[in-house]
C-alpha cells in the first residue's frame, strides 16, 4: 500500500465529506430563509424554527402547536456552517403528536 493509494483514498474521504456539508449548508439556508415558525407539519410531526427576534412569534406557535396534541421531543440549535464557529442563528425544535406515541 503506497502513498499514491493513501492519498487517493483521502481524497474520496474529502469529496464525500465536501458533498454531506454542503448538503446540510442547503438545507439550513431553506431554514434560515423560510419566513414561517412552522417550518413542517404533519399528521404526526411538526417542526418549528425559533430565530433571534421572534420570540413572540414562537411562543404563540409553540402554544397552538401543543393545543393541537404535539409534544415536544427534541432540540437544537442551529449553528453557523463555519466549523469552529460555533454561533447559534436559532433553534429547531421537534414535536410528535401524542396519539402516535405508543
Amino acid at each position: 500500500m503506497g502513498i499514491k493509494s493513501k492519498i487517493q483514498g483521502t481524497s474520496d474521504f474529502i469529496k464525500v465529506v465536501a458533498s454531506s456539508r454542503k448538503k446540510d449548508v442547503s438545507f439550513l439556508k431553506e431554514i434560515l430563509e423560510s419566513k414561517e415558525i412552522v417550518f413542517l407539519k404533519t399528521d404526526s410531526i411538526a417542526i418549528l424554527i425559533k430565530k433571534k427576534g421572534e420570540s413572540k412569534k414562537f411562543f404563540e406557535a409553540f402554544d397552538k402547536i401543543t393545543c393541537e396534541g404535539y409534544d415536544l421531543k427534541s432540540q437544537e440549535p442551529i449553528t453557523d456552517p463555519i466549523p469552529k464557529l460555533n454561533i447559534a442563528l436559532g433553534y429547531i425544535f421537534y414535536f410528535q403528536n401524542k396519539k402516535y406515541i405508543t
